[in-house]
């Protein structure tokens, strides 16, 4: 943001990139259940 004379003039962040973002994320600390890796049923096409 910035004043021109009596104009005040808002422009947009530049992008940041994903990594930079995650790294300011905490840390997820919780266990995840384990997901079956079943067979798929047979399609007959």
């Amino acid at each position: 943001m910035r004043k021109d004379g009596n104009k005040l003039i808002i422009e947009a962040m530049p992008p940041r990139s994903l990594l930079a973002l995650l790294a300011t994320l905490e840390p997820i600390c919780e266990e995840f259940p384990s997901i079956p890796d079943e067979t798929p049923d047979e399609v007959d096409i």
